[in-house]
């Protein structure tokens, strides 16, 4: 039995080192930032409310610094990929939706400094 329960807590141990957490996706800042689209492009005068939802899903999974620094590159790299995004409309979106994010959404943040 003590062989058993010794075997079952090595087990738990490697499971835990292999995944210490869920880690952010770019899929995931995607589909978080989807509909932001049309304001950040300058299409509309003012972000959706599914946007600033989205903004505010972004800010409830990146909590920890590396996950912070994971959706700041996410983030860095889709306004690099889409080049009619304004970047005064990228960078007071947050304001815009009354959502604190701790990295601003720019292409030129350097996401290492984000804590």
């Amino acid at each position: 039995m003590k062989v058993f329960v010794c075997v079952l807590v090595v087990i738990a141990m490697v499971q835990l080192m292999v995944e210490p957490g869920q880690a952010i996706s770019c899929a995931d800042v995607d589909r978080s930032l989807v509909q932001c689209m049309p304001y950040l492009t300058g299409g509309v005068p003012q972000p959706a409310a599914g946007c600033c939802a989205g903004v505010k899903q972004l800010t409830g999974m990146a909590t920890t610094t590396p996950d912070k620094r994971a959706a700041c590159n996410c983030v860095k790299d889709a306004a690099s990929r889409y080049q009619n995004i304004k970047d005064d409309a990228a960078t007071g979106l947050p304001t815009k939706c009354g959502v604190p994010l701790s990295f601003p959404i720019s292409r030129n943040i350097d996401c290492n400094s984000v804590q």
